[in-house]
């Protein structure tokens, strides 16, 4: 399945700061939505749908006048870094219920994206390799401890403040409770020293009844992380 995770940002205006969708990916470009290609904002409930609107298409007035009468727009894919972007921003945005910080998932076919909200607050999609910023904002920090719970449908990870000291605490409390004692790794590449990250094994994944590919919903707060299967008919698609 097709789907990929962005969010909700913020651009200057002229009322001061707007919500803007704004991503690039290579992924765009195998959809069809190349450097120039023409396509078509619509905004949906908590979410929006992308069409690609290069062939087949009425003048580009009637197009345009239909679109806007829906609260769409019609946009013109730009290049970054090589690869396509799409940016929409202000009152398109907000007519699609969304907002600043709002975390977003696409699904996408060739030709078509639709976006969903996702709902919650601190929440990542992500798969079984966790890595970003948001695992050091939730102190998950290089080399610290954690013990890791799977169980079917959940996996979660708790950490355990000056860990390595309490090495022997730690991991006794993880065999009684039939845990994993797990540390938080940072990447090698020297040029990102401040990247870190958190594989699940599979032997955990099974136990929770996840598969390898599968997105996750990662609900996360100072200390811990709990992993869910995402939704898809949940949040709309």
């Amino acid at each position: 399945m097709n789907i990929y995770s962005t969010s909700v940002t913020r651009a200057k205006g002229r009322g001061g700061l707007a919500p803007r969708i704004a991503f690039n990916a290579e992924w765009l470009r195998e959809m069809g939505f190349v450097h120039g290609a023409l396509a078509q904002f619509m905004p949906e409930s908590c979410g929006c749908a992308i069409v690609l609107r290069d062939e087949n298409i009425p003048k580009y007035s009637e197009l345009a006048h239909a679109t806007a009468e829906n609260g769409g727009t019609l946009i013109t894919m730009n290049t970054a870094r090589d690869m396509p972007k799409i940016i929409v921003s202000g009152l398109f945005v907000e007519l699609c219920g969304l907002k600043y910080g709002d975390v977003l998932l696409a699904k996408y076919e060739y030709g078509f994206i639709r976006m969903r909200k996702v709902f919650g607050e601190n929440v990542k999609i992500t798969t079984a390799h966790l890595v970003g910023k948001w695992l050091v904002e939730s102190a998950f920090t290089p080399g610290a401890v954690f013990t890791l719970d799977a169980q079917p449908g959940l996996i979660t990870c708790t950490l355990w403040e000056n860990g390595l000291e309490r090495r022997l605490e730690v991991v006794k409390y993880a065999r009684e409770h039939r845990q994993k004692v797990c540390q938080v790794q940072k990447m090698s590449d020297k040029r990102k020293p401040d990247i870190v990250f958190i594989d699940l094994t599979p032997e955990s994944l099974q136990k929770a009844g996840f598969m390898p590919g599968d997105g996750l919903l990662a609900a996360y707060k100072y200390g811990q992380i709990q992993l869910e299967r995402l939704d898809f008919t949940a949040l709309g698609f």
